[in-house]
């Protein structure tokens, strides 16, 4: 009988898959960087929220323990959305401040506690008063319009420098600095929008939380201030100062 013949033994170099799944494959590949191009553009125009988140992960504020008893437990996604808000209501402050040419007379900046905002008592009042000037009244305009139904807290804090005073209105320091922080407030509470009186604070400290140096007059001028707090956290179980 003769022998069948052998057959070829199969060759290496054939195709294992289809043609077209290399440049399937290759447009996949393709398409992959193109999305991550347009995620690391976007990150740029988003930086600052994620700076405000990061603030918020895990905890609902600086005093932990004690906003957990008021505020009760803050899931992630409630505590993105604050933070996202306080970040839109700081650009916004901002936004109008330079609008009005006030930019450089009033420092705000972003915290874990919220939005501050620190005026010097050379923008606010003439000395020894606590009568507010008409570029206090337009600072505490712009600030009013950014105070939303979502805010829990505004605290305002009045501060002096060293030098005694003593006039039939003001024996103190510590009656000159409540008053301005109630001047402030009842401006905000008179602003169309203003929240529910209870939800507002004003506390004077007189001379003795200053920020700088009561021995020279640059230090003494830094230290005579209102210094305002806007928060989505209510307020905490114990007085908290205001840190500038």
């Amino acid at each position: 009988m003769p022998r069948r013949p052998r057959r070829p033994p199969p060759e290496d170099d054939q195709p294992t898959a289809p043609f077209w799944m290399a440049t399937f494959s290759d447009m996949v590949t393709l398409l992959l960087a193109f999305f991550v191009m347009l995620v690391a553009m976007s990150e740029v125009e988003v930086k600052k929220f994620e700076e405000a988140l990061s603030y918020f992960h895990g905890h609902t504020g600086m005093l932990q323990n004690e906003m957990a008893l008021v505020a009760g437990p803050t899931t992630p996604a409630t505590a993105e959305n604050q933070a996202v808000q306080q970040a839109e209501r700081y650009e916004e402050l901002l936004e109008r401040l330079e609008e009005a040419g006030l930019s450089d007379a009033v420092e705000v900046s972003l915290t874990t506690e919220g939005v501050h905002v620190t005026m010097l008592d050379s923008v606010m009042f003439a000395s020894g008063t606590s009568a507010l000037l008409p570029d206090a009244e337009r600072v505490l305009a712009a600030l009013a319009a950014v105070v939303a139904p979502d805010v829990q807290s505004v605290s305002v804090e009045g501060h002096t420098d060293s030098v005694p005073i003593q006039t039939a209105t003001y024996p103190s320091n510590w009656e000159l600095s409540t008053a301005r922080a109630a001047s402030v407030v009842r401006f905000l509470l008179a602003h169309e929008g203003a929240l529910a009186p209870d939800r507002y604070r004003a506390a004077g400290y007189a001379e003795f939380r200053p920020r700088d140096s009561n021995a020279t007059a640059p230090g003494r001028a830094r230290n005579r201030r209102v210094t305002i707090l806007i928060s989505t956290v209510p307020w905490p179980t114990s007085s908290t100062p205001i840190r500038p």
